[in-house]
């Protein structure tokens, strides 16, 4: 039952996009695969960051 909570975890903490992103950083980290991970890592920036504020440059540019 432990297990099961730990492995769905970060899909309740973080959400259900960034969540298996965060997840796979984890392990690949922890697996010894750290190229991997930072490729997640990158991936995971996109969706948290540079997307919001591509879509708030966008919308403001269709707003002016």
């Amino acid at each position: 039952m432990l297990a099961r909570i730990k492995r769905l975890a970060p899909y309740f903490l973080v959400g259900p996009i960034s969540g298996p992103l965060l997840a796979g950083a984890v392990r690949n980290f922890q697996s010894g695969r750290p190229v991997l991970a930072i490729m997640y890592m990158v991936a995971l920036v996109e969706c948290a960051i540079a997307l919001p504020l591509l879509v708030t440059k966008l919308g403001v540019n269709v707003l002016t």
